[in-house]
């Protein structure tokens, strides 16, 4: 597996144990208590840790407050609100994930996509916790999306790189959407329908690595293609993405905190839990605008 380190995942470390969740992607962070003060030294494992698994999670966080998930967070970037999703009443950068035993209503999230790219800078991380799950049932897969794109062959790579996508919320919040089929405050149509450009191809600001960056939830069509080529283009490559190789799936338990990079990141919400309560909270950061391949 390649790094940005060129070390296995797991090596290297001396305050936290590492342990890889799957060849693609994801690791369990164990000796690390998020409601102690954190030196230097250790914050550094941690995003070291982050850059080369682009999936970790802390088990059984006892005691980690909204406070503590707050301050986490921003060791990751600038809070970031995501407009659709409700707060936590007095924090109003924590929102809520949650999901009523007898709600009927379709499942946020269900296929692989990455969060919010309609807007102009889409959130680079998302941080959850987890406070009332199902002892089974609704977990989330990841994929990772520098593979996706280094695993397409050399001329693919070459024809998408120079590609731009279009985005917009209109299939959550636009005119041809049910809002009231999930949970979300009633947004403005208007703001549902605009557009906003972001390569199709980009370079992460920390590894450098390029990966694929679309997703069929946000991505409308492909600037200056047909809509029939853009389907063909973005279908392809969302198959492509969900390759099995490319994934992993995290079982969410009471306590469990967990980051993914949401540029180089897709990731789906498994709603095989009917009958069961589950309530998390997400904290978003971002303000970075998608980076692509620069020319020369």
């Amino acid at each position: 597996m390649r790094t940005c380190s060129g070390l296995k995942r797991h090596e290297g470390y001396s305050r936290i144990l590492v342990r890889p969740l799957t060849g693609a992607l994801g690791a369990e962070i164990c000796g690390v208590d998020l409601t102690r003060p954190m030196d230097a030294e250790l914050e550094l494992e941690i995003k070291r840790a982050f850059t080369e698994n682009l999936v970790i999670y802390f088990p059984d966080q006892k005691g980690f407050s909204r406070e503590h998930h707050l301050e986490f967070a921003q060791r990751f970037g600038k809070l970031q609100k995501i407009p659709h999703i409700f707060n936590v009443d007095g924090y109003p950068d924590v929102q809520i994930i949650e999901r009523l035993a007898d709600d009927t209503r379709r499942v946020i999230g269900e296929s692989f996509h990455n969060d919010s790219t309609y807007m102009e800078t889409p959130p680079t991380t998302v941080t959850m916790h987890a406070v009332n799950v199902p002892e089974y049932g609704g977990d989330t897969a990841f994929a990772n999306l520098y593979l996706a794109y280094e695993t397409l062959s050399e001329p693919m790579r070459a024809l998408l790189d120079n590609m731009q996508c279009v985005h917009s919320a209109a299939s959550i919040f636009g005119r041809d959407a049910d809002q009231k089929s999930v949970m979300m405050k009633e947004m403005d149509v208007d703001e549902g329908e605009h557009e906003v450009i972001h390569p199709l191809v980009c370079v992460h600001p920390v590894s450098k690595r390029k990966y694929l960056f679309f997703n069929l939830v946000y991505t409308r069509r492909i600037l200056g293609f047909s809509e029939q080529e853009s389907r063909m283009f973005l279908e392809f490559l969302q198959q492509h993405v969900g390759n099995l190789a490319f994934t992993g799936r995290v079982r969410w338990k009471n306590g469990t905190v967990l980051i993914w990079d949401n540029r180089c990141v897709q990731h789906s919400a498994i709603g095989d839990y009917q009958g069961q309560y589950r309530y998390l909270e997400r904290v978003t950061t971002g303000g970075e605008v998608p980076i692509g391949q620069q020319p020369g």
